[in-house]
C-alpha cells in the first residue's frame, strides 16, 4: 500500500506539471517547480489525513499557504487537532460577530487547548514557543463563508 501511494502521488505531480519529480542537482527542477511540489505534497496530506507529527512545529517555506489549508480542513496550526478559527484582531465584547467584515480579521487555525494558550502566553511568546508566525493570515469571503464564519460580507 506504501509503494502504491508513492506512485499515486508521483503520478499526480507529473499530470499537474509535466514534469517528473527530481531533487538531484544534475535535475532542470526549479525553485518555482519545487514550491509546486511543496504545495502539492501539504494538499495530499491534508485530502489522505497523513499524522504531520512534528511538521506543524517546522512549518514549510510556503506558511501561508500551509495556514490556509490549515483553516480550510480546520486543522490546529500547532498540533493538528479538531480547531477552531481565531481571530488575531480582537473582534471587541457585545460585538455581533454576524455584523462583522472578517476578511479584514487576521485569524490562525487553533485546537481549543492552544487557543485558551495563546491567551494565557500572549502573542508574541506564543509564536516563539511553537514557532508559528505572530499574524497569521487573512481569509477571503468565499473561504470564510464556506467555513462557516458569519460576517458582513455583502461588499465581498
Amino acid at each position: 500500500p506504501q509503494k502504491y501511494i508513492k506512485d499515486m502521488f508521483y503520478l499526480q505531480y507529473s499530470a499537474y506539471t509535466g514534469k517528473e519529480i527530481s531533487l538531484a542537482d544534475s535535475s532542470k527542477t526549479s525553485v518555482s517547480d519545487v514550491n509546486v511540489l511543496i504545495d502539492l505534497v501539504i494538499d495530499f496530506m491534508f485530502e489522505w489525513n497523513v499524522p504531520f507529527k512534528e511538521g506543524y512545529k517546522q512549518l514549510p517555506r510556503e506558511e501561508r499557504y500551509f495556514i490556509y489549508q490549515c483553516c480550510r480542513h480546520r486543522r490546529c496550526l500547532v498540533c493538528g487537532d479538531s480547531a477552531d478559527i481565531h481571530h488575531l484582531d480582537t473582534v471587541g465584547m457585545g460585538v455581533d460577530r454576524r455584523k462583522v467584515d472578517h476578511t479584514q480579521k487576521h485569524v490562525m487555525p487553533l485546537c481549543r487547548t492552544h487557543h485558551e494558550n495563546y491567551h494565557q502566553l500572549g502573542a508574541e511568546k506564543f509564536a516563539e514557543l511553537y514557532h508559528v508566525p505572530i499574524n497569521g493570515i487573512k481569509l477571503d469571503a468565499e473561504t470564510l463563508k464556506k467555513l462557516g464564519v458569519k460576517g458582513n460580507y455583502e461588499s465581498q
